[in-house]
């Protein structure tokens, strides 16, 4: 069986990062179906997360949808 580093991250992502390869996966290059995690890991940010803003056009159509309203 593979083993498997768990990382957690702050933002409520998480990943399975492979630590060593099994025989078996050396050959086949098939994964494991029931992955050996043999560490946690608890990091601080994940490197997806993206502040939440709106993109650049939002606010423009925002302001031709309340003229309309009008």
């Amino acid at each position: 069986m593979c083993d498997f580093t768990q990382r957690e991250y702050y933002c409520g992502h998480f990943r399975w990062i492979a630590s060593k390869w099994c025989q078996t996966y050396t050959y086949t290059h098939k994964r494991c179906r029931l992955p050996n995690v043999t560490h946690f890991e608890y990091r601080h940010s994940c490197g997806e997360c993206k502040p939440k803003e709106c993109p650049h056009w939002y606010h423009e159509l925002n302001k031709r949808w309340n003229k309309s309203e009008r």
